[in-house]
């Protein structure tokens, strides 16, 4: 990971359209970056890294310990129908 400093009008702008894309501001500019410098990934990974961007972003303010137990009971659940629907 490489930091770079941005003036505080630029880091404002960036944080919004990062908000606006639903991606995380470090995949807003690394895309910046590779389409800048002739980088550019294919269509699919950039669907990909967006995409991704997007839950990081979403879940950046919940609380890991909930996610995962979000999962885990997530997981129980369709383990249970699938029990279910062997014993019939």
């Amino acid at each position: 990971m490489i930091h770079r400093y941005l003036s505080q009008e630029v880091y404002i702008l960036h944080q919004q359209r990062a908000q606006q894309a639903r991606t995380s501001p470090d995949a807003l500019a690394e895309d910046a970056l590779r389409r800048q410098l002739g980088l550019a990934e294919s269509g699919w990974q950039q669907a990909f890294d967006r995409l991704l961007g997007q839950v990081q972003a979403r879940s950046a303010g919940l609380d890991p310990a909930e996610i995962e137990a979000d999962i885990t009971a997530a997981a129980a659940e369709v383990k249970e129908l699938r029990r279910a629907r062997r014993t019939g």
